[in-house]
């Protein structure tokens, strides 16, 4: 009987040393696997800090490309009114009203409602052309297609724009139009913008200028300050309505 209770107890010594090796073994094991977990973690954060950085640079990248394309196309604005310097628009000119001479109705326009000193001949040799804007004839004559009127002389544009823009009102043949100058629509949304500054500028007391062909002149207390974009001028605009002039 006892040496079976022997045999029992080793036999049950055995199975215990086996079972510690089983669970020495599967802990080695676990301890492996979270070791190559570990492993993989940290290799991901290292492929997720990689590809943070990539997108940080391509952040920036695409940053700097908003910026070029804006400048481009500052640029772009900027070359197009140079090369419409020259010209002038006149608008709502009623379809058919010049007949078969459309520059002899811009130069009796010019010479009638503008009061332009040249004579008419003088005024007419320094037209280059003019022509009605391409476009397909619109239904309601009033709607006319504008006129554009292209001058070899930039200063014989500026007096006639100039001389335009005082009178109030302009009319050829009993029929009202206006004269503008001919700049693209970005151009002329900004001084349309920088119009309504003028105004409120010099409700302030101050003097302001538009400069061709968007951009601003102001002087307050004998100071000069120029604004490339109309927006950029508000914090000068909050200082005059506190009275604080220049700062």
């Amino acid at each position: 009987m006892l040496k079976a209770l022997s045999m029992e107890l080793r036999g049950g010594f055995e199975t215990s040393k086996t079972n510690q090796v089983e669970i020495r073994n599967l802990c080695e094991d676990l301890g492996k696997n979270i070791d190559e977990l570990a492993g993989r973690t940290a290799a991901l954060e290292e492929d997720i800090g990689d590809l943070r950085a990539a997108v940080e640079q391509n952040k920036e990248q695409i940053k700097d490309l908003k910026a070029g394309e804006v400048g481009v196309m500052a640029k772009m604005e900027t070359l197009a009114n140079k090369q419409r310097r020259n010209n002038l628009r006149f608008r709502r000119v009623h379809e058919g009203l010049e007949g078969d001479d459309l520059k002899g109705l811009v130069v009796r326009s010019i010479k009638q409602e503008v009061n332009f000193e040249d004579s008419e001949v003088e005024l007419a040799k320094d037209i280059q052309r003019v022509h009605r804007v391409p476009a397909e004839m619109p239904p309601n004559r009033e709607k006319a297609r504008k006129i554009l009127v292209y001058f070899h002389t930039y200063a014989i544009k500026q007096r006639i724009l100039a001389l335009a823009l005082k009178k109030k009102s302009l009319s050829v043949d009993g029929a009202p139009f206006d004269i503008r100058s001919d700049l693209k629509s970005i151009t002329l949304n900004k001084q349309w913008e920088l119009g309504k500054i003028i105004h409120i500028i010099k409700r302030l007391g101050a003097k302001a200028q538009l400069r061709f062909p968007a951009s601003l002149k102001v002087m307050v207390n004998n100071k000069l300050y120029n604004f490339s974009e109309w927006n950029d001028v508000d914090g000068l605009i909050k200082k005059l309505e506190k009275g604080i002039g220049s700062g």
